[in-house]
């Protein structure tokens, strides 16, 4: 389950890429808008183990975070960023695991859902920004277009009918400033209007989120690394 994790992981970031420091430096070919960069780890509690911390912490010593949706929130980020040309990411139904379980789109981008099993899988959401359930057999894809932001906060939480162990969650925002964390738990989020913003961790299989402010300057890149702990539970 693991080596199945995490070489899904390297895929979704091919497809999209407690406040520890912060430091500012001069961004590569400094302009206008700014960068924010850093790494996400998680502080473990002994006396709160996390059961399933195996699957998305690959070195204890470093204690990196992978599968963390890190994201900005403001309200000017739809409209400085312009319009783009919708993606689709697949998400397989495999060994009865969705694959990868976490993905992060834009508005106007499709999830392709896929069967790889011999088994029947379905899927199917129900909430503020999508509202589907369809049966798919071996072979057989169901696309859904993701026509509605929920952001970091709101994501279309995807199940399965016959297995109900089976789960994936889809992150649907309205600008392009978001990421996936890969093992190493860092990010990088670019071309930033300068301005104040809330950055926002989710980690929904650890039911985990955090949020600070953070200020983006002209031509600058703010470093900010993150520790999420049992305390930033949902």
């Amino acid at each position: 389950m693991l080596v199945t994790r995490r070489s899904v992981l390297r895929v979704s970031l091919a497809i999209s890429m407690a406040i520890a420091g912060v430091r500012v430096h001069a961004a590569d070919g400094a302009g206008e808008a700014g960068v924010i960069e850093g790494t996400i780890t998680y502080r473990a509690d002994a006396k709160r183990p996390w059961r399933y911390g195996r699957y998305y912490i690959n070195d204890a010593s470093t204690a990196a975070l992978a599968e963390a949706v890190v994201a900005l929130r403001g309200k000017r980020l739809a409209e400085a960023a312009g319009p783009a040309e919708p993606a689709t990411v697949t998400i397989d139904q495999k060994n009865f695991q969705f694959v990868p379980e976490t993905v992060v789109v834009r508005t106007g981008d499709s999830v392709t859902f896929t069967n790889s099993d011999d088994a029947q899988h379905n899927v199917r959401a129900s909430g503020r920004i999508a509202d589907f359930n369809v049966t798919v057999g071996r072979g057989q894809s169901h696309t859904v277009v993701c026509d509605k932001a929920g952001g970091a906060k709101d994501p279309i939480q995807v199940g399965c009918i016959f297995h109900s162990s089976m789960r994936a969650w889809v992150f649907v925002f309205d600008h392009p400033y978001f990421q996936l964390t890969g093992e190493d738990g860092k990010f990088r989020l670019e071309n930033i209007p300068p301005g104040k913003y809330d950055l926002e961790v989710r980690h929904p299989a650890g039911d985990l989120q955090r949020r600070t402010e953070v200020e983006v300057r002209p031509g600058e890149t703010l470093q900010v690394d993150i520790a999420v702990s049992p305390d930033d539970k949902d």
